[in-house]
């Protein structure tokens, strides 16, 4: 790729990440090219998704619930208001309302998009688990340097499989909100390569399996292998997540919340 200097030589560059959110400055790095001629960063889009999902990991994980991490964790989550505002059995404006400070987020509300977040980047956990991480009283630090997700869907789909426990085909499409048939179509692609493997599965669907031991390697393998970590998939369609996953079953229209 030629610069707009007209120089076509790279050379690797540290380029630092700096973002505060709710009091708390989230750092991070990564190697990146830069023009061996006038040191133009090229900084990919993938690098900064992958930031700002890292960031709404820890905030999913630490709190706190207010209206400005419940709008970064909304976003992160690939959640429009409408969309979610339907799942809630709320208004949009309801979603507006918790996030413009004009009345008071409803926990219950932040908590399921909490774990849906979480779910996203750590893999299908149970409920009750992802609910207890946010009560514990634990003051934010006003500095906190993080680690850098896969930011390609690709490199998502390898994470969640060489992280999870097993997980479903229908897992792992809710927790990235994909289309399943594509997902499908992508982890026969990448069993082709050898990167992965269903295994046996009590019921009828199946689960999938790395071949090679921890997320890193994996990713390591798959670029070896010519995969590119950053083809995009499909998002689901509109209320498919709903039917299959039982936590938005729960929180259809019959769910009031309290701040409605």
């Amino acid at each position: 790729m030629t610069c707009r200097c007209g120089e076509s030589g790279r050379v690797q560059a540290k380029h630092f990440f700096r973002r505060t959110v709710a009091g708390t400055t989230f750092t991070s790095d990564a190697d990146v090219d830069s023009c061996a001629g006038c040191g133009e960063v090229h900084i990919p889009a993938s690098l900064m998704i992958a930031f700002e999902r890292a960031i709404a990991g820890e905030l999913a994980r630490r709190g706190p619930v207010s209206d400005e991490t419940f709008r970064w964790i909304r976003k992160a989550a690939g959640l429009e208001r409408g969309e979610l505002a339907q799942i809630l059995g709320v208004t949009p404006e309801t979603i507006a309302g918790w996030e413009g400070e004009r009345r008071p987020i409803d926990r219950a509300a932040w908590l399921l998009v909490a774990s849906m977040v979480l779910d996203s980047i750590e893999g299908p956990r149970p409920v009750r688990a992802r609910l207890k991480a946010p009560q514990r009283k634990v003051a934010s630090p006003p500095e906190l340097a993080i680690g850098l997700p896969a930011g390609g869907m690709t490199a998502r789909v390898l994470t969640l499989i060489a992280s999870s426990a097993r997980c479903s085909e229908s897992d792992l499409a809710d927790a990235l909100d994909v289309d399943e048939s594509a997902l499908q179509a992508l982890l026969r692609d990448l069993a082709t390569l050898g990167l992965v493997s269903p295994t046996p599965n009590a019921g009828t669907e199946r689960s999938w399996a790395p071949l090679t031991e921890g997320p890193a390697a994996l990713l390591r393998a798959a670029v070896e292998a010519g995969v590119d970590l950053d083809t995009p998939l499909p998002r689901a369609t509109p209320g498919e997540t709903a039917k299959s996953d039982p936590r938005l079953r729960a929180a259809g229209a019959t769910w009031r919340l309290t701040s409605s």
